[in-house]
Formats: C-alpha cells, sequence, structure tokens
C-alpha cells in the first residue's frame, strides 16, 4: 500500500469483506470476525468521505487570451493559466472553490487584466482541467500552487498578490504558513478573499451530520489521515488546519463577505476579524456565496483596492 495514503482502494476493502466472511464460516469465532471487519470497513468508509474529492466540477477555463502552463507534482498534472502583460508589473494568483474551476473567474480575471497587471489562475485537483486524485486534501493543492508558481517567468513580476474564493481563500491563508517557502513569498503584495474558509473545524462537523456523536473520533482519524499523506508535516495537531495556525497572513487583506453567506455563514469571517489583521472588511448585501460571477458592488471594491494598494 501507498505509504502516503490513508484509505485503501476498494479492492483491498473487499479482499478484507471476504476473508472476514471465510473465516467466519471456518472459525468458531465468526461473530468477532465479523464485527472485526465491520469495524475496519466503517472506519475506511468515514476515511474516505474525510478525504472525498468533489462529487462533480465545473467546465475548463478556455480563454485564449490566457496561456496553459501545466506541471508535474509527483506523479499528477497540473494546470495553470496566465496571462503576461507586455510590461513588467505585478501578479494577482486566483484560486476558486470547491466544485467550481477557473473558468468561473474569468470576468474577475479581467478586471485585473484591464488594469495592467499579470494574472495567473490554478485548477484545483479534481475540478476544472485538472485530474482526479485518489485523496483530496487542501495539503496537495497548496503544493500543486506553488509548483506551478515555479514555471512563472519571475523578471516579469514586481509583487504577488493572491485572490481566493471561498476553499480558495483557506488555500490562500495556508500558503501564509512558514512551511510554504518560495520566490513568491519574499515579493508577496496583499491578500484578498471573497466569502473565505478559514477553518476546517466546522466544515467538518456539518459534514459529520447525524454521526456527529462521532465527532471527536473523527477529529483523531482526519488527523492521522493528513499524517501519512503528507508525512512532510511534523507534529499536526487538529489546531493546526484552522486559523489561525493554518496560516496568519501579516500583509494587508482584503475580505469580501456575502453578508446573508448560505454556504458558510458568517462564521469564517468574524473568525478573520477576531484577529489583529490588517484588513478591510466589507459586508456586502448584494454578494451571495458564488455564482456572482458579475457583481457591481464586489467588483467597484477590487478595482479601488488594485488603485489603492496594487499599482
Amino acid at each position: 500500500m501507498d505509504r502516503r495514503r490513508a484509505t485503501w482502494d476498494g479492492y483491498a476493502i473487499l479482499i478484507l469483506l471476504l476473508s472476514g466472511v471465510s473465516l467466519s464460516i471456518l472459525t468458531p469465532y465468526a461473530i468477532l470476525f465479523l464485527l472485526i471487519v465491520c469495524l475496519a470497513i466503517t472506519h475506511q468508509i468515514l476515511l474516505r468521505l474525510i478525504f472525498t474529492g468533489p462529487e462533480k466540477r465545473s467546465l475548463p477555463f478556455s480563454d485564449t487570451n490566457w496561456e496553459i502552463i501545466r506541471a508535474i507534482n509527483g506523479k499528477t498534472d497540473v494546470y495553470g493559466f496566465v496571462n503576461y502583460q507586455d510590461h513588467e508589473t505585478d501578479l494577482v494568483v486566483l484560486i476558486h472553490g470547491w466544485q467550481s474551476s477557473s473558468e468561473k473567474f474569468t470576468e474577475r480575471m479581467y478586471l485585473f487584466k484591464n488594469k495592467g497587471l499579470h494574472t495567473l489562475a490554478v485548477d484545483m485537483r479534481a475540478h476544472g482541467m485538472a485530474p482526479d486524485t485518489p485523496e483530496w486534501t487542501a495539503g496537495k493543492v497548496i503544493e500543486d500552487v506553488k509548483i506551478i508558481l515555479e514555471q512563472i517567468d519571475k523578471s516579469r513580476i514586481k509583487k504577488v498578490h493572491f485572490y481566493g474564493h471561498s476553499l480558495g481563500g483557506f488555500i490562500s491563508i495556508g500558503m501564509h504558513h512558514d512551511r510554504h517557502q518560495g520566490w513568491w513569498k519574499d515579493n508577496y503584495g496583499t491578500l484578498m478573499l471573497e466569502s473565505p474558509m478559514a477553518a476546517y473545524s466546522p466544515i467538518l462537523e456539518q459534514m459529520s451530520g447525524r454521526i456527529s456523536f462521532m465527532l471527536p473520533l473523527l477529529k483523531i482519524w482526519a488527523v492521522k489521515g493528513f499524517r501519512k499523506i503528507h508525512p512532510e508535516v511534523e507534529d499536526l495537531e487538529w489546531k493546526d488546519i484552522d486559523f489561525p495556525y493554518w496560516g496568519y497572513p501579516k500583509v494587508p487583506v482584503l475580505l469580501l463577505q456575502a453578508k446573508n453567506d448560505t454556504r458558510l455563514g458568517r462564521y469564517h469571517y468574524d473568525l478573520l476579524l477576531s484577529a489583529d489583521l490588517d484588513i478591510e472588511p466589507h459586508l456586502i448585501e448584494s454578494l451571495t456565496h458564488s455564482k456572482n460571477r458579475v457583481n457591481p458592488e464586489r467588483d467597484a471594491l477590487i478595482e479601488s483596492w488594485i488603485e489603492k494598494r496594487i499599482l
């Protein structure tokens, strides 16, 4: 079994089930064997839920003004889309949300492009153009983004700014942890967050649903699973996948929050505001969590931020 995997594949689970049934028939300890097998399979099912990828994917980005960048992370293809200006300027990196894609950012990418900035969008694993992954983690996506950034023509770049929506905000925040380094970190400009996820705890609580009584155990399994998938991350604890331990931005932050966020609510917004950040928050009545490719109020705030903080 791959040492960097937390879950078994379907074949391994089938072998376990058949072995358990066979042993229960051939031995006097049938109930004990079946109980052990059922517990092991239940454990695997719950782990698969924790590390599962999206159920559906949005259309891939296809605007010809952006060049496709392909890189390799281990054995996995990683895709980004870059548009360079014809002069040296800042780069804005855009990271979409869950079950979305870079294509959903098209209109926002043009906001930055039309202001004379380079733009780079990255498809998360199992989203847009990117292939599926056996076990989905935010840690894998962060490494993918870092690898794509190494493909960028650094000679054209002044500062690097990040724009993250929803889960893309969680990725963008996480990249501020000291374990993540690169040329982009030394040239960091500002961080822009739209209705961001800032902590994993409430997500797992929501996922647990009717088995919420198992939440403490699910947290233990999630941490152990993450350690197996990412052995390079030492001494990981549950608190490390929530803000501020997940990442703590020390740069100017623009926070654009849907006032009536039916997907994530106000928890993550309030969590970010509780910290001592250089933050400009906005609660936007007309903004929903997603499906706002164009939103005049949000877009005006983005353009104002570009004028004040980037140009």
